[in-house]
């Protein structure tokens, strides 16, 4: 888009994702596009999602869900129901949304997280945020799954 377009919700959002999220998602080792980026490690596929909902024409909100399975589970899986992959579907394997791994306290998950975008406004400091919260919580909690089906 040329500068100073109006942008609405969705297509804000797409550009923090393309610009912001994406390259940092690859540089801590996922693959992928748009909304999913995928690890393989130890015969496993790690997944984050990028989950949407709009809250009007002006803003958009966002979560994060991880996931890992067995990658002769993904294949067959895909085999069976092609129609998972165009879905983002991560297979039958362990499943959490971001929120419920970040511990405060005495250990207990902050619970549903979300983030906010407003059309217009930066957007950097938010993908820094994101990003520092799938280094710190999201990944080490997908290893940690997968060290526990390999062992």
């Amino acid at each position: 888009m040329e500068p100073g377009a109006v942008r609405n919700a969705d297509e804000w959002f797409r550009l923090m994702v393309e610009t912001g999220l994406a390259p940092g998602l690859r540089a801590l080792g996922l693959a992928g596009k748009g909304r999913r980026y995928r690890m393989v490690r130890d015969s496993h596929v790690g997944q984050v999602s990028i989950l949407q909902s709009n809250l009007g024409p002006r803003a958009t909100r966002f979560t994060l869900a991880l996931s890992v399975s067995a990658t002769d589970e993904w294949t067959s899986q895909l085999r069976i129901r092609p129609y998972l992959r165009g879905a983002g579907h991560a297979g039958t394997g362990w499943q959490e949304r971001i929120g419920n791994l970040i511990l405060v306290g005495a250990g207990v998950p902050i619970g549903d997280l979300w983030w906010q975008v407003d059309v217009g406004k930066p957007f950097g400091s938010l993908s820094r945020e994101v990003l520092t919260t799938v280094r710190e919580f999201g990944l080490p909690a997908m290893y940690d799954e997968i060290r526990s089906r390999v062992n």
